[in-house]
């Protein structure tokens, strides 16, 4: 149906598409356990060549699970017995770029470092910069609602998001028309963002882009306790200032992410870059003085700019560590990004207390805050289990504990890592009788239940 070359059953390709960064199945890969397969690696070239597979996957109940950069860590990409891993990957082209309405319109695949690189060859930024940029794809990043590391100024990818292009299961395909706003009806696009490829599969995103900016700059301020930099931290999102990046490290996070800096503070630590033009120096000065109002000390633009050169180091030490024995052979890392109203402190101490039960080493940082709330990104670590059977049982028990803090303390279980499999079993108990609209949505588009089964426990 597709022509040469886009159906693969070698057994390396069949390997490489069977899951995606997710710890668990890390673990279980240095263990040597024996992964589901999926049937075949299906690779379109385009839209049409998406909607006739999505055909055949209905007219033959082939279960379907979509597949781009595969550096989800959620389980989101696993596949299940007799699947096709439709890989995107193919479909990478940039297909117009609009200075005057800022606009970008490309494929699925495309690599986020390559869209990003083109943009500011035009000299444009989408602004969406997730540690994960140079392993994922634009289609990812809609399916799993990313959030970039710019986004107390760029905003989410949903933010990012005008209009889309998505093949829903039987091959229909669907577009929303690229508009900045709409009250045409519920915005359909947003069904799509999120839904991990389980209503469908995007093929083409419209997004909002932005003049680069020519104004760049980098703080740090070290405090005495977390929550003292939580409250600097909501006093500048609440007077709607927008530093590109305010992350706030508490002091075990500090000692993780900045273990090699011999500069960096004993207590909390927030991490500043400032971007903009006209206005960039005002509001620089206005966060400064709200910073240092709160206790912040200055550290000098050093710790911020090592950061940023460093920014995305922790992709390569997880997979040292899962995969390379970094801490030993049987230690294990995870994170978790939670998120919830101010002034987030229950739901940071009740996380954090839940991990540290089972995990040797918890640290925690503000990564994407609001005027309403912050998302809070721990790190945990297993160093001293004796096998992997039992990383694997302090593992789970880590995440169940974990997960109960944050729905007890009113929190969302993830802020833009996805669902997956791993959260799957708890989210009914965080959308309640929505999951019950939810899955009625999905009876609605699969009605053969073929795209991504078990994935958003669909």
């Amino acid at each position: 149906m597709l022509g040469e070359g886009a159906v693969s059953t070698d057994p390396a390709d069949l390997a490489a598409h069977a899951h995606d960064w997710w710890t668990l199945a890390l673990l279980r890969q240095r263990t040597g356990d024996t992964f589901t397969l999926p049937a075949a690696v299906v690779r379109p070239a385009s839209t049409e060549d998406v909607s006739v597979v999505l055909r055949w996957a209905q007219e033959t109940r082939t279960p379907v699970v979509p597949f781009g950069g595969g550096s989800g860590v959620s389980g989101g990409a696993q596949a299940i017995e007799g699947s096709i891993a439709l890989d995107v990957t193919r479909m990478d082209q940039i297909i117009s770029v609009d200075h005057d309405a800022l606009t970008v319109t490309a494929q699925a695949g495309i690599g986020g470092r390559t869209l990003e690189d083109d943009l500011e060859g035009r000299g444009l930024t989408l602004g969406h910069f997730p540690q994960s940029i140079d392993i994922s794809t634009l289609g990812g990043w809609v399916a799993a609602r990313s959030a970039g590391q710019k986004s107390a100024r760029y905003g989410r990818l949903e933010d990012m998001v005008l209009g889309l292009e998505v093949v829903l299961p039987g091959g229909t395909v669907v577009r929303t028309r690229p508009a900045p706003a709409s009250a045409a009806g519920p915005d359909l696009a947003r069904l799509f963002i999120g839904s991990e490829g389980t209503l469908g599969v995007v093929t083409e995103a419209t997004l909002a882009v932005r003049p680069a900016p020519r104004v760049v700059t980098h703080g740090a301020y070290a405090f005495a306790a977390f929550e003292e930099g939580l409250l600097a931290v909501r006093r500048v999102v609440q007077e709607e200032l927008h530093p590109a990046v305010m992350r706030l490290y508490d002091e075990t996070d500090v000692g993780i992410a900045f273990r090699d800096a011999a500069e960096r503070p004993d207590g909390s630590l927030l991490v500043l870059r400032f971007e903009g033009d006209a206005i960039a120096d005002a509001e620089e000065r206005a966060i400064r003085d709200i910073v240092e109002a709160a206790g912040g000390k200055d550290l000098g633009p050093g710790l911020a700019e090592r950061w940023w050169e460093h920014r995305n180091d922790a992709v390569g030490t997880f997979r040292q560590i899962m995969l390379d024995g970094l801490l030993g052979p049987a230690a294990a890392v995870d994170t978790m990004e939670v998120a919830g109203l101010w002034p987030s402190t229950d739901l940071y101490e009740g996380v954090r207390a839940a991990l540290g039960s089972h995990a040797d080493v918890v640290g925690c940082h503000s990564s994407h805050p609001y005027p309403q709330g912050t998302c809070l990104y721990f790190t945990f670590v297993f160093i001293g289990a004796k096998d992997d059977a039992a990383v694997e049982a302090r593992y789970r028990a880590a995440w169940a504990d974990a997960i109960s803090a944050t729905l007890a303390a009113g929190g969302t279980i993830t802020h833009h890592h996805g669902v997956g499999l791993l959260k799957a079993p708890w989210l009914p108990a965080e959308l309640g009788a929505g999951f019950e609209v939810l899955r009625a949505v999905k009876r609605a588009l699969d009605p053969a239940g073929i795209m991504n089964p078990g994935k958003l426990g669909l």
